[in-house]
């Protein structure tokens, strides 16, 4: 279900189908601590006023919060009672608040001074819990849009609401219907069609084999994409968008959808650098990962979905190459696979409107549907089939998409081939009864901070191409890790929900210029791992702290991202820290190698703890890595998982070690190569 600004009815007396009054009424407390009327700045226009005025309650933020939270499993959902329930101790309020009455009974003054201590508190548990209200409460007040299809905040931020989907396009692909327990034969099977599930989906299909792709998302195209945050999110995006590690620690982005990752991520190309394949091989014992037959590959995917310069560069990106060049840093241009987007792309990460991004739903799955394949989606696949030692096919269930109905799904196939995703695969692997120990480990997130530099200029980071330029210059800062910098695009309610509060009118006031602010990310290759395991429910849980090594690095970049916006002209800059860390241009002025030192010094002080600043990842590997000995890898050279004849991985699970680039080509390239093997088997 899409946010949005209407509440709706609740059944048995609970908001939201799950929360009491009494606790409802505790959250509603702290989002209106959060969102509060405030007085406006003198001088205001009606709209900047109107602004100010408007509250959390005005917006009904904290019934969409709740409704959120409603998709959440039983445990989770337990666990946020037990929030509430602390937020209405009177020992709590004394111990954060000041004061032995609980939350809502204190005074607007007291209850901010208790979401700052919960904010760095050195209990992990209450940073969590004050994540787990604040950055849904900023999403949902920046996002949500109201019956006319737009947030009453946008025009105050200078955001322009997307036009509605055009009426006529077709949706070329046309998906298998489930209407009741249905049993299909194929010769191969592939759970997944994103980057890796798309590629050998049309590869097979195309040499003649019989496929069936099982696709967890829905069907998504140009005749539907709102380009709207708070729809696309939850259709797009794995878990609706609120996946995250299970301490809330790194937020997790991942598409979920047909097409997978390829329909929302912001295309950059990178084949994988020819010493981190050096690496691999090593670490492996597959020595053709350095060979031409990979290479031929990457170029046969590039060829098909049509990788090329990215050409120009929107504000935000310019700003970072002039930024890189001023200081005599290393400046490239990134490469991506679209055709004609002519700076149309900035809302794309919700899907392209124009058909521009050539994601596995335009190239691959395309070519593999014109050639038989069967594609169900709405289909979540819950156990390999394994009969003998070899994969006989998957068990899965399908949504009916007019009637709301659930049906099994049984597929009867000599291969099965996973590819969804370095969450979901290693969790269907483990559902299936795999004992390997490699199973879920090593698991690479590519872990992401930023800095914002806010401009005297408009930049609109929502505008244009999304990704450009980058900088390589502290790659290889350790031997083969280091960090690449490069700029997201930025929509309101991904602002609203990273902005760090420290006040109701600071948080405000730096949203208000958000069309003035660029921000660039620090993307590291992280040598630290977490694991994928299973819960009671056999869904995947994400274990992953940021090592110290890596924080070092996201450190290292946040210092240079500094630097570099002040050459590009910004005239102050912030992170994403629970503390305010932040530094302003002096009037007029430059910045002084003391008053840099002096930032430095902060970003130590306030640290790279968990909760303590908002790190992200949209690159997941690692967790069914291949290698050459079964005893410390999960899959072969050939991607066929050991032990079980006929089951291949193909995805970025894979991967030996992090990839160090942004993975789309990464996955691409190997599952290309992959399907040559597996063609010879089916």
């Amino acid at each position: 279900m899409a946010i949005t600004s209407k509440p709706e009815t609740t059944t048995e007396n609970l908001i939201a189908g799950w929360l009491t009054a009494d606790e409802f009424s505790v959250l509603e407390a702290v989002c209106d601590t959060l969102l509060p009327s405030l007085e406006p700045p003198g001088g205001s226009s009606e709209i900047v006023a109107a602004y100010y005025r408007r509250s959390a309650r005005d917006l009904n933020v904290a019934y969409l919060v709740a409704e959120t939270l409603s998709y959440e499993n039983v445990q989770a959902k337990a666990d946020f009672r037990r929030l509430l329930a602390l937020l209405s101790s009177p020992a709590a309020g004394l111990m954060l608040g000041g004061s032995p009455r609980p939350f809502k009974s204190l005074s607007q003054k007291k209850r901010e001074k208790y979401l700052i201590a919960m904010a760095n508190s050195p209990l992990g548990q209450l940073r969590q819990g004050y994540q787990s209200i604040k950055r849904l409460a900023g999403f949902v007040f920046f996002a949500a849009p109201d019956a006319t299809g737009v947030n009453p905040n946008w025009t105050a931020i200078d955001y322009t609401a997307p036009a509605p989907p055009p009426s006529d396009t077709p949706q070329p692909l046309k998906p298998l219907r489930i209407t009741e327990d249905t049993t299909l034969e194929a010769d191969a099977v592939i759970i997944g069609s994103g980057a890796g599930g798309g590629v050998v989906a049309g590869e097979l299909a195309m040499a003649g084999k019989s496929v069936v792709v099982l696709e967890k998302g829905g069907y998504n195209n140009e005749a539907n994409f709102t380009l709207l945050e708070a729809q696309a999110t939850p259709e797009l995006y794995l878990k609706r968008g609120t996946l995250t590690t299970k301490d809330l620690g790194v937020v997790v982005l991942a598409g979920s959808t047909l097409g997978g990752g390829t329909v929302v991520n912001w295309m950059t190309s990178f084949r994988t650098p020819g010493e981190i394949l050096e690496e691999w091989a090593q670490d492996s014992g597959i020595s053709d990962l350095t060979g031409a037959d990979l290479q031929a590959s990457f170029e046969a995917v590039e060829q098909r979905i049509s990788v090329a310069s990215a050409g120009w560069h929107n504000r935000q990106n310019q700003l970072l190459f002039d930024g890189c060049k001023s200081l005599g840093y290393h400046a490239g241009v990134l490469r991506n696979n679209a055709i004609d987007c002519e700076q149309r792309c900035g809302f794309c990460g919700f899907g392209c409107r124009y058909g521009c991004k050539q994601s596995t739903l335009k190239t691959y799955l395309q070519d593999a549907y014109d050639h038989g394949a069967r594609i169900i989606v709405r289909c979540s696949a819950e156990t390999v089939l394994i009969e003998n030692g070899r994969a006989a096919g998957v068990q899965a269930t399908a949504i009916d998409t007019e009637t709301g109905k659930t049906h099994r799904v049984t597929v009867r196939a000599r291969a099965v081939i996973v590819a969804a995703g370095a969450v979901h695969s290693p969790a269907i692997l483990l559902r299936s009864g795999l004992d390997n120990p490699h199973i879920g480990r090593h698991l690479h997130l590519h872990p992401v901070t930023s800095v914002s530099g806010i401009y005297p200029d408009k930049v609109y980071s929502w505008q244009g191409v999304m990704q450009s330029a980058y900088s390589n210059q502290v790659g290889n800062l350790d031997g083969n890790y280091g960090y690449k910098l490069e700029v997201p695009p930025a929509h309101p309610g991904l602002i609203g929900s990273s902005t760090s509060w420290y006040a109701p009118r600071e948080y405000r006031d730096q949203v208000l210029q958000v069309a003035n602010i660029a921000t660039f990310i620090i993307l590291t290759r992280d040598k630290g791992e977490g694991t994928i395991t299973i819960d009671r429910d056999g869904e995947p849980v994400i274990d992953y702290v940021v090592s110290v090594y890596d924080r070092k690095h996201l450190m290292h970049g946040l210092r240079q991202a500094a630097r570099i916006h002040f050459a590009a002209g910004a005239t102050s800059i912030v992170t994403l820290h629970t503390k305010r860390t932040r530094l302003d241009r002096p009037e007029g002025g430059t910045i002084s190698e003391q008053q840099f030192h002096e930032f430095d010094r902060q970003v130590e002080r306030h640290g790279m703890g968990v909760n303590r600043i908002m790190m992200f990842t949209a690159h997941q590997m690692g967790t069914c890595r291949m290698g050459i000995d079964r005893k410390n890898a999960v899959v072969d050279g050939n991607h066929e998982v050991y032990g079980v004849q006929g089951l291949f991985v193909c995805d970025g699970s894979i991967f030996p070690g992090a990839s160090g680039v942004n993975p789309m080509l990464s996955i691409m390239g190997l599952a290309h190569r992959a399907s040559q093997y597996i063609k010879t088997v089916v």
